[in-house]
């Protein structure tokens, strides 16, 4: 059995655009493209994987949650991702476009895969890849998007490189942990989304209903019950006669909605784009050009310290194209 890594990717740049200060030489930002390739080579040499897959936004890649929601991911502004720049719109957007070609740059002498599908989200190519290519694997992904959460089972489980008093290093999700913190069945979880909604991704949930009422009301959502979908859902509530369940009976087009705009496990994926998942892994030989990646980050100024210990990190990670 291998060891894959996933990488949320715009998760990670836009995690590190936004914290980092770091400036090159001439005074312009790189946080996010040198804290993204500083937060790569952590994880590998914390996971020690076989795989890298390295997972980009699709072009599109909203298109088809907004036939369903229009006003989905609307809420995210641009402006103001950096607290340490007086950044105009413009000026944002140029940084955030440049330091991506910079990463984009660096990633390609790197021994990683690159999926990046038209009309797909990272996450719905994660999940495919986590459910078909690498079904035999053990597998972290790498991500603070709760969403992933649907994902875990006895071979995947998700990393997330955030600080809490308790794990002051980042969080390790697996079916334990699901248990314990979460008490919920991690197929479920987009269940639980559905009911209450998503403030990040502008998804409205039931009025008045958060998580903690969802899963005292509906039982059926706990971790020690199966596999619960929205037809089963509704399966359960025609049987009960208590009051508190008809506002879940009065929002059925809701739910249904939401739970097709959240769910990860079961979308739909046309054989295109399945097509082109596997033209990202099964393509010529990755290369490691050790060279090429430092000379990128010495013309930004932006070189780690220790450049041979970071580069030694990229070296067990498997090159060689994979066959599905």
């Amino acid at each position: 059995m291998k060891k894959v890594l996933l990488i949320d990717l715009m998760n990670m740049f836009i995690r590190n655009f936004s914290a980092l200060r770091l400036t090159n030489d001439n005074g312009e930002h790189v946080g996010g493209a040198f804290g993204t390739l500083n937060s790569l080579q952590s994880q590998i040499k914390k996971h020690n994987p076989d795989i890298v897959s390295v997972v980009w936004e699709g072009k599109n890649s909203s298109e088809r949650r907004r036939r369903m929601l229009k006003e989905y991911k609307e809420g995210r502004k641009f402006r103001g991702l950096n607290r340490h720049f007086e950044y105009s719109q413009e000026d944002e957007k140029e940084s955030f476009a440049r330091q991506l070609q910079l990463l984009k740059e660096c990633l390609d002498v790197l021994p990683v895969y690159q999926p990046a599908v038209q009309y797909l989200e990272a996450d719905d190519q994660i999940a495919y890849s986590c459910r078909n290519f690498f079904k035999n694997d053990a597998k972290i992904i790498v991500s603070t998007d709760r969403d992933f959460f649907q994902l875990v089972d006895e071979r995947t489980a998700i990393f997330r490189p955030v600080k809490t008093k308790e794990n002051p290093n980042g969080e390790l999700i697996d079916l334990e942990w699901m248990h314990k913190k979460e008490n919920i069945h991690p197929y479920n979880y987009a269940l639980l989304k559905a009911i209450v909604g998503d403030k990040s991704d502008n998804i409205a949930g039931i009025k008045g209903i958060g998580e903690k009422t969802a899963k005292k009301e509906i039982h059926l959502l706990w971790s020690d019950h199966e596999e619960f979908g929205v037809d089963d859902l509704f399966k359960w509530l025609k049987g009960r006669k208590e009051e508190k369940y008809q506002k879940y009976l009065d929002n059925e087009e809701l739910l249904r909605k939401n739970y097709e705009i959240v769910q990860l496990l079961d979308i739909d994926i046309n054989i295109q784009s399945i097509q082109a998942m596997e033209r990202s892994y099964e393509k010529k030989e990755l290369k490691f050009n050790s060279y090429q990646l430092r000379l990128k980050l010495l013309n930004e100024d932006i070189s780690p310290n220790n450049i041979d210990n970071w580069v030694s990190s990229f070296m067990s990670v498997q090159r060689e194209p994979l066959t599905f």
